[in-house]
């Protein structure tokens, strides 16, 4: 039987590259809400006149978007495989949901408003679109499936407590996904939706840096 050995140096590099990714992903959802120019938890047509308005600013927006998204997969790794050293079962169950998050069940909102404003639509209409796309399509109820996501992360982050990672990270990552959908819910600040995935990013930052150099 053969054996593969990871150089030293590789390994370094590999457990680096994970930490960072597991602290940028919710980092920069964490920023794209803290400075955007409108209010971002508000609803209808409120929501879309304030993206119309600020829409010169959506490329930033979109680009962070797409780092985000482009670090979440080595970033739910990194946190599962600690939290798996922790409670196998649990992290394993959390792992498993919180993949959910990565793949692409809905339609990103804020493009088909972008899309829809560049070809001339108003905000009514615009608005009816949404809607429509959000709650009239086959599909629509696989929107949901957001919250199964931050459900793993709860997991992983109760699975975690019993892992090498600071018990301060772990509790961190059992609050934050609580607190991510509370902002809109409850149509709070920028600021308060973009504190949730802070204490997101330090809870997954902090449970990575639990990882073995090897």
């Amino acid at each position: 039987m053969t054996t593969v050995d990871t150089p030293p140096g590789t390994a370094r590099f590999t457990r680096g590259a994970m930490i960072a990714c597991a602290v940028t992903s919710p980092l920069l959802l964490a920023l794209s809400l803290l400075f955007a120019p409108f209010t971002v938890t508000q609803e209808g047509e409120p929501y879309i006149r304030g993206f119309v308005a600020a829409m010169d600013g959506y490329a930033l927006w979109s680009w962070l978007s797409v780092l985000s998204a482009a670090t979440l997969i080595p970033a739910i790794f990194a946190v599962s495989k600690v939290a798996r050293s922790g409670r196998p079962v649990l992290g394993l169950v959390g792992m498993i949901l919180a993949f959910v998050m990565a793949l692409p069940f809905g339609l990103n909102t804020d493009d088909v408003i972008y899309a829809a404003t560049r070809s001339g639509l108003d905000v009514p209409t615009t608005a009816k679109l949404v809607t429509e796309l959000n709650e009239g399509l086959p599909t629509s109820v696989l929107g949901f499936t957001f919250f199964l996501a931050l459900a793993g992360f709860v997991l992983l982050g109760v699975a975690a407590l019993r892992s090498a990672a600071p018990a301060w990270a772990a509790i961190a990552m059992i609050v934050a996904p609580f607190l991510v959908p509370v902002a809109w819910f409850a149509q709070l600040p920028n600021a308060v939706a973009g504190a949730a995935w802070l204490i997101f990013a330090a809870g997954a930052g902090g449970i990575a840096l639990a990882l073995p150099a090897r």
